[in-house]
């Protein structure tokens, strides 16, 4: 019987074994060499388990969950909330039954003792006038008798909490909202590619018409637009209106139901370019090179409240493009007009103090991005050139980067539960 000999390439070593990896005969000095091999590739994979197994047991439950709890405590605050409204209410009507009792009572006693006084005064009386007397006084006894022994009959029923009134679903990632619409509106001749919103209008400028979208994602109403670019919208729930920056007039309002614009008079001596409004102020960026910040309080009148100039906001070559509220914070976008470089900040309300700022690839130009408020407290970053949008967390962590397969010209949050993402030929709708 003839003996294999070594597969490898100049080995004339007897075949002892089989080599499973590459199928052929080879000598146990070369099997050897195989193993070797193999194990010395295994140490790499032993270090990067263990790697694996360590960031997994770091992960922190209570911290992940942090915010998630707190929404849960939120909600178990505002269920007792309404239970004591309740308790407090069937209180009061408790109260207010026995009160009314006992106020009819005092004024049966009033009369009484006024028909005393009276007879008193006019020195006459007769047994008809004491016997009618004795009888009143016999009855607001048994009255009181009453009231000092009353019962009442309260029904209380079980309070049952459908186990549905509190739902958890796990996120879906920017990516995959971003893979399919579930609703397209087509349009075309794009004004300004500025979009906003509150829970139930979506403002757009299209063409020469300022158009309110509903909520069943039809055009709702339409108002001519003569004036030239729109620079940025937001809303203001303060004022119940849409506040439009515009390249020639200022500021202009856009109420939603009579879709009427206003100049502010007393906004009308600067050029702004973004705004951006909390519940109770109106954040403007200045249209200039080291632009200024200024906020105005709405209620109960517009007036000026404080104004931070460059180089508090930015060197004196930089432009705030973006100015966007969230929770206590100011979202900037600032790029730097000389090195033609972008960052983005996150600076406090009040004092604009700098929490974080985050460069960006350079080479964007003006107006070729947009910025937006997501939801928890996290932003988006569009880039109009790729179509992208870059996904940041309110820790300075940027989550993720997802193409967009349009054109990409803006986004906006629509209520709470939907993107409305802006191309250069239609809004699509992306459930969150």
């Amino acid at each position: 019987m003839s003996q294999l000999v070594c597969a490898t390439s100049n080995c004339k070593r007897i075949a002892r074994a089989l080599c499973h990896c590459c199928n052929r005969n080879i000598c146990l000095l070369h099997l050897k060499e195989h193993n070797d091999a193999f194990l010395s590739q295994l140490n790499p994979c032993a270090d990067e388990i263990n790697s694996v197994d360590y960031r997994l047991v770091s992960i922190d439950a209570k911290v992940l969950l942090q915010e998630y709890h707190k929404q849960l405590e939120e909600w178990r605050k505002a269920s007792y909330k309404t239970i004591d409204q309740i308790f407090e209410e069937k209180s009061k009507e408790l109260e207010r039954i026995l009160i009314e009792k006992i106020d009819k009572q005092k004024i049966e006693i009033n009369l009484v003792r006024d028909t005393i006084t009276k007879l008193n005064e006019e020195a006459e009386a007769s047994q008809l006038d004491v016997d009618l007397i004795k009888t009143k006084i016999s009855r607001l006894n048994e009255n009181l008798t009453n009231i000092e022994q009353i019962s009442f009959k309260i029904n209380t029923y079980p309070l049952i909490i459908d186990n549905n009134a509190v739902q958890i679903e796990e996120k879906k990632d920017l990516q995959t909202i971003l893979s399919s619409p579930f609703k397209t509106i087509d349009f075309t001749d794009l004004g300004s590619p500025i979009i906003a919103s509150n829970n139930k209008y979506l403002l757009l400028h299209q063409n020469s018409y300022l158009c309110l979208i509903d909520n069943d994602f039809k055009i709702f109403k339409k108002i001519p637009w003569h004036l030239k670019q729109i620079h940025d919208i937001c809303w203001s729930s303060a004022l119940d209106r849409f506040i439009l920056t515009t390249e020639t007039c200022g500021i202009c309002y856009v109420h939603e139901n009579s879709i009427s614009l206003q100049d502010v008079e007393c906004l009308t001596r600067q050029r702004f370019f973004s705004c951006s409004c909390s519940n109770t102020s109106l954040f403007l960026t200045t249209d200039t090179v080291g632009s200024s910040i200024i906020e105005f309080c709405l209620l109960p009148t517009i007036e000026l409240s404080r104004q931070w100039q460059s180089p508090d906001t930015c060197t004196k070559d930089e432009y705030i493009n973006r100015i966007r509220y969230s929770h206590g914070t100011l979202g900037l976008v600032i790029q730097n007009l000389t090195e033609n470089t972008l960052k983005i900040e996150l600076r406090c309300s009040k004092t604009l103090d700098r929490f974080w700022s985050i460069p960006l690839s350079s080479g964007l130009k003006l107006k070729q991005y947009e910025y937006c408020v997501f939801n928890d407290c996290q932003w988006l970053f569009i880039d109009r050139i790729s179509s992208s949008i870059l996904h940041i967390t309110n820790d300075e962590k940027i989550k993720q980067t997802c193409n967009y397969n349009s054109k990409l010209c803006n986004v906006a949050l629509f209520g709470t539960d939907i993107l409305a993402v802006l191309t250069d030929k239609c809004i699509h709708f992306h459930k969150l």
